[in-house]
């Protein structure tokens, strides 16, 4: 019958101790790669956010100069004709007028 050598302890100390080297690498390495990626990940959200915010502003920009242009052409309207803006005026809170009063 063969003899297997079993390994003493001083052997298994050092397996051990070999283990827990190894382990506290592969957590280190493990923590550097979730701070990269986390670092990459804010960034990326960080680059959305600014996007989303200039885009915003651009729209914010237009509809300034749509409601600018559009206050002109109504003061220019009433310029030319205030005859018949103030009869639209007039209609248009009549009109108002009963499609707010309460019918029962």
């Amino acid at each position: 019958m063969a003899q297997t050598k079993s390994p003493d302890s001083e052997d298994l100390q050092k397996q051990i101790a070999t283990l827990r080297q190894d382990l506290a690498g592969i957590t280190e390495t493990l923590g550097a790669m979730a701070k990269a990626q986390k670092e990459g990940m804010t960034d990326a959200a960080q680059k959305r956010f600014e996007d989303a915010r200039a885009r915003g502003a651009d729209a914010i920009n237009s509809a300034q100069a749509q409601a600018n242009a559009l206050n002109a052409q109504a003061h220019d309207f009433v310029q030319e004709k205030p005859a018949l803006s103030l009869g639209m005026a007039a209609a248009l809170g009549f009109v108002v007028g009963i499609l707010s009063t309460n019918r029962r």
